[in-house]
């Protein structure tokens, strides 16, 4: 009777259990927490146009820590794709063009999927990890790639010069561009390799 009880609290606790309110609130939290962490990277990077777009592999590797302690926290169904609207919701909120939120949103589903076909496996929460944060550096740089023009206006309009705005569209012309994406899917995966090296008992509980 013990043991029946056991694996039934073990299957509900599980990735197919339903959402609660705690979980959500933790998501939105913990989602939040993510992205101020991205987007404090993102102030001290900015001073620079060499700088500027490696924001993502820097920012990734402290909010991978945040991020893989959330998958921790609550290994369920549709945790990943709920924290990362959330950031995309902000990330619109905020004025960020939207091709960053699309971007978030995107990596996002693709990073749940990753976790549903790895079983929620550590390799598939690193990996889902690193796909978001490519598709969330990518769409906000997809706006150089297809309307150049209007993204140095836009940085007219932030109050920012037309020399900082052209400067940014340099660099993603440059041969370092994919570089940077290449190190950003790096980072990433060392950012979650850290966060669960750090969080293991929870992990542990995961796989037990």
């Amino acid at each position: 009777m013990a043991a029946t009880t056991t694996t039934a609290a073990v299957t509900a606790a599980g990735p197919s259990a339903r959402l609660t309110a705690k979980d959500i609130v933790l998501l939105a939290v913990f989602g939040v927490v993510t992205f101020f962490v991205m987007m404090i990277v993102a102030m001290v990077c900015s001073f620079s146009t060499d700088m500027a777009w490696w924001t993502h592999a820097i920012g990734s590797i402290p909010a991978g820590i945040v991020w893989t302690y959330l998958m921790a926290r609550v290994p369920k169904r549709g945790s990943a794709l709920i924290a990362g609207a959330i950031m995309a919701l902000l990330g619109f909120v905020m004025g960020m063009a939207w091709t960053g939120p699309v971007g978030m949103l995107v990596g996002a589903v693709l990073c749940e999927l990753i976790m549903i076909a790895g079983k929620r496996a550590k390799w598939s929460i690193a990996v889902g990890f690193a796909v978001l944060v490519v598709c969330w550096w990518f769409g906000q740089i997809s706006l150089i790639l297809f309307a150049s023009e209007s993204y140095v206006q836009m940085v007219i309009d932030m109050g920012m010069t037309a020399e900082y705005g052209q400067g940014l569209i340099d660099w993603v012309h440059s041969p370092i561009f994919p570089v940077c994406g290449c190190v950003t899917a790096a980072c990433a995966l060392l950012g979650s390799w850290l966060g669960m090296r750090i969080f293991q008992k929870h992990f542990a509980k995961i796989a037990a």
